[in-house]
C-alpha cells in the first residue's frame, strides 16, 4: 500500500508554484498517495483522484512538512 500524505504549508512556496499546483487540483488539506520516490532527492510521483503528478523533491517536502501519515 502506498504511503499517504496530507498537503499543507502552501505558504512556503512561491506564488507561481502555488498557482500551478492549484490548477492541477492540489489544495491544502487534501490527501495524496506517494507512488514513487526517485533516489538522491529526485522527483516524487504522487496520485490524487486517479491523476499522477510529478513534483520536485523540495516542493514535496515543503508541502508535506516532511512528515508521513
Amino acid at each position: 500500500m502506498a504511503a499517504t500524505y496530507t498537503l499543507s504549508h502552501f505558504d512556503r512556496l512561491n506564488e507561481a508554484t502555488q498557482e500551478r499546483l492549484h490548477n492541477l487540483g492540489l489544495y491544502e488539506g487534501i490527501t495524496v498517495a506517494l507512488i514513487q520516490r526517485y533516489p538522491f532527492h529526485g522527483p516524487v510521483i504522487i496520485e490524487n483522484e486517479h491523476q499522477r503528478i510529478g513534483l520536485r523533491y523540495r516542493v514535496f517536502t515543503q508541502l508535506t512538512g516532511g512528515s508521513n501519515q
